[in-house]
């Protein structure tokens, strides 16, 4: 071969090495996909996270999100090391500190407000729980409803005594309801806002003003300060969350309606909207909600519910440089 063509192929051989040598080393790195751990609970803002994944891969986060019927199993996640971070009312916020006091922090809010209503028929003659004294009305006990329930009725002087009490699953009420085996229920959403979207229910009462009863995110302080980089883009997705049940609650509605859907449970996206518009989905807190948790917890152990009181642990560090990286 002659000796100027081979010459002229070396250095043309060179020069691709050092291109491509050169290409790798000012190449931005690939972006790394980090994994998390969520235990959610049956909430209406859960089923739009589910139904848009966006929210998530947007800060390069995947996300195993894991729906908790129960709040103590969730609880029981978090603290057995299963799940990195999970959300619960403030009943299961009392009962986590208890359970870790040392380890758990409160990072965030998944929703607040009109958590809970009481519905009666859409013809009952019922406007107050004056009007339902002495009449079949119900609860599930043991959960943040009756502790709502409990409190409005010090509040105004109700005895709990003067009502037919039925311990009754979220999902039987409203069947219950329509059947006029009870006059009311007393549920979380989003029970009443689809009783009212079957045409079944009317809204009697909400207890927003009575206590916001919020549901906080949790993690551990080992996780959270061993991972702030994802724990900061995990609130940043629940911040654009937030924001679009806000703006746009219509579509965020039939987003949730269809994941819904797809796990076999039947919400109609008119029910979402509805719950949408009633709760307040805002993720960042402040020290008078942490004091609701306290409120909270010195009712329940004056109740007896609870042996103790607990001390909670906060930082909302987390959320405000997630709401900076959202550039808001």
């Amino acid at each position: 071969m002659n000796k100027k063509l081979v010459l002229v192929i070396i250095v043309a051989l060179v020069l691709s090495l050092s291109g491509l040598s050169t290409l790798l080393l000012t190449s931005p790195p690939r972006k790394k996909t980090k994994k998390i751990r969520y235990g959610g609970q049956y909430y209406p803002g859960e089923f739009l996270l589910l139904g848009k994944p966006e929210f998530w891969e947007k800060y390069g986060l995947k996300v195993e999100h894991i729906l908790f019927s129960s709040g103590s199993e969730n609880n029981e996640a978090l603290i057995s090391g299963k799940i990195d971070i999970n959300c619960g009312s403030e009943a299961k916020t009392i009962a986590l500190f208890n359970a870790i006091p040392k380890d758990a922090l409160i990072i965030g809010v998944v929703q607040r407000g009109n958590r809970y209503s009481t519905v009666v028929r859409v013809d009952s003659p019922y406007h107050s729980w004056k009007d339902l004294t002495g009449k079949t009305v119900a609860t599930r006990l043991g959960t943040g409803a009756e502790y709502v329930l409990r409190k409005y009725f010090e509040q105004v002087g109700l005895k709990w005594e003067d009502f037919n009490w039925v311990n009754l699953k979220v999902e039987d009420m409203i069947a219950a309801l329509e059947k006029g085996q009870i006059e009311a229920f007393t549920a979380w959403e989003p029970t009443p806002s689809i009783a009212e979207a079957k045409g079944i229910g009317r809204v009697m009462r909400t207890y927003g003003d009575v206590d916001p009863v919020p549901a906080f995110i949790h993690t551990t302080k080992h996780f959270a300060y061993s991972n702030r980089d994802v724990v900061v883009k995990f609130l940043a997705a629940h911040l654009d969350k937030a924001e679009m049940i806000t703006e746009n609650p219509h579509e965020a509605a039939e987003i949730a309606s269809q994941a819904a859907k797809e796990m076999g449970i039947n919400v109609s996206s008119e029910a979402f909207e509805k719950v949408f518009k009633r709760i307040n989905f805002s993720i960042d807190f402040n020290k008078e909600l942490i004091d609701k948790v306290y409120d909270a917890a010195n009712f329940l152990y004056e109740q007896g519910k609870i042996d103790k009181i607990p001390k909670l642990a906060w930082d909302r560090s987390f959320v405000e440089q997630a709401e900076q990286l959202r550039g808001k």
